[in-house]
């Protein structure tokens, strides 16, 4: 039955466990576990008690060095680095649905046709016979000119895209949002994260990486365009021909997380100053390649170097790819960025600053050791995730009798509780029976019928029941959850009599 009432049959080859001690709540993902879970940082707490401190241990940090485009992509580096960042977008760690972090809402614009639906209320679905990509959409990047390319001058002919994604940023983005050195948020640094997915793939570029060039090529197969509709408040349209399923996992935010951790256009400006000099390389291989240290934010031999870069950059207020990015930030805001950036690491000893609800303190290298503290102007409060602190698994019990005359018929009461509290119904998605006849076969299926919050009913008709034979009989009972991905399965044996 699975490849009739499911897209997706899984596999599930492994898994793992965290040990957490009993007074401790934290979110953790259904498939990839505490590690895996973006929502971990928002729920940590100790039962009854606001503030204090935890150890966590696992199998080892910092191997590798850190930086957003391309330091470690070890697991236990990533549960670090992810509470030092925020999301525009976060994943349901249930259900794998995406909720809205920094953005406000989404409209989600379908080619008809498209297999997509829609489960939330953050985001709308429409369809669509056409979607056409504006001419003023960006499209692609000169980096000799350091300037993004659009439609109207790449194509001679309209170009449509299968799906158009548009987020809605809040209007105190601006004012709320801040980096960890004091900075505010700024659309700059969306325009960065920009530039540099097509920057480091073009030749021309001083921070070129051809083993970023297959990566590009992929992203480019399914790339459309990008519109900067309003600057503020801020609101972006995105063109693409991949989607998902479903719309909330198909809206894209353009939040500037890179593919290891958040950054601004100051700290990834600090690194493309030293990439483009050739002294540290965002990249392993590049590293390897030209012979130079492997660039990393928080310690090392790369510190002294990107140091020497923030002064210069201080004195000379370096704005990176100017020509474009100097349309979002003025002198002044350049100024300001690059004092506080710099009297940030003056403090801390490092360079990882990220808009997350906790920033980097101290790290012991030798001691594979890390400590992060709680930031304090992280503008969410406490309990805004918490919903997410357990995963609500359905609890079934099925009533109903043990010997059944297939003359008369039955009926199975079907109780679903969590907690010893009846169910919502509408965080039901199904109550699904199948019936089993003596020899193990499928022999009838269907959905219950709702009777109140947390109680439903099979019942089955004499005529069902006389198809089945005589003998003993199993009733199978599927509940699917809203509020998380994992079914609820409990079944009764009856004995069928004539």
């Amino acid at each position: 039955l699975a490849p009739q009432e499911a897209f997706r049959v899984w596999l599930v080859d492994q898994k793992s466990f965290s040990v957490v001690r009993s007074d401790i709540s934290v979110a953790y993902d259904l498939a990839g576990g505490v590690s895996g879970a973006v929502l971990w940082p928002y729920t940590l707490r100790k039962e009854g008690q606001e503030g204090g401190s935890i150890t966590w241990l696992n199998a080892g940090i910092l191997g590798d060095p850190w930086n957003p485009v391309g330091g470690s992509n070890w697991i236990y580096d990533m549960q670090a680095i992810r509470p030092l960042g925020d999301w525009g977008i976060v994943p349901d760690p249930f259900t794998g649905l995406a909720w809205p972090q920094r953005i406000e809402r989404a409209e989600v614009v379908a080619q008809t046709g498209t297999p997509m639906a829609q489960t939330l209320d953050w985001v709308t679905l429409e369809f669509q016979d056409e979607i056409q990509v504006p001419d003023d959409a960006w499209v692609d990047w000169d980096a000799t000119e350091q300037r993004f390319l659009t439609a109207g001058e790449v194509y001679t002919q309209p170009v449509t895209a299968r799906v158009k994604s548009v987020v809605y940023y809040p209007e105190d983005l601006y004012d709320t949002v801040k980096w960890h050195d004091g900075s505010s948020f700024d659309l700059a640094d969306i325009v960065m994260g920009l530039i540099m997915t097509f920057d480091r793939a073009k030749p021309e570029s001083p921070i070129y990486d051809e083993d970023y060039v297959p990566d590009f090529e992929s992203f480019m197969s399914v790339f459309k365009g990008v519109r900067i509709v309003s600057e503020d408040p801020l609101v972006i349209e995105y063109y693409t021909d991949a989607f998902e399923l479903d719309a909330e996992r198909t809206v894209v935010s353009l939040w500037p997380q890179y593919d290891f951790g958040e950054g601004s256009w100051d700290m990834i400006g600090l690194g493309v100053l030293a990439e483009s000099n050739q002294e540290l390389a965002f990249t392993a291989n590049k590293a390897d390649a030209l012979e130079i240290e492997w660039m990393s934010y928080i310690a090392g031999p790369s510190l002294e170097i990107l140091a020497k870069y923030l002064d210069q950059a201080a004195a000379e207020n370096y704005i990176p790819y100017a020509n474009t990015l100097g349309q979002y930030v003025t002198e002044e805001e350049a100024a300001e960025r690059w004092a506080n950036y710099k009297a940030w690491y003056d403090q801390m000893g490092h360079f990882w600053i990220g808009t997350g609800p906790f920033y980097l303190d101290k790290v012991f290298p030798l001691e594979h050791t890390v400590t992060i503290k709680r930031f304090e102007d992280y503008p969410d409060p406490a309990d805004k995730w918490l919903r997410f602190g357990e995963p609500k698994l359905a609890e079934v019990v099925i009533e109903g009798p043990a010997r059944v005359s297939a003359a008369d018929g039955a009926s199975f009461d079907i109780m679903v509780t969590f907690k010893g509290e009846a169910y919502p119904a509408d965080e039901i998605a199904a109550v699904k029976y199948l019936l089993f006849d003596a020899e193990g076969n499928v022999a009838a299926t269907g959905d219950a019928n709702l009777v109140a919050d947390g109680h439903y009913v099979v019942e089955f008709t004499p005529e069902q029941l006389g198809e089945l034979g005589v003998g003993a009989v199993r009733l199978e009972i599927a509940v699917t959850s809203n509020v998380i991905s994992i079914p609820t399965l409990q079944s009764t044996e009856f004995l069928l009599l004539p």
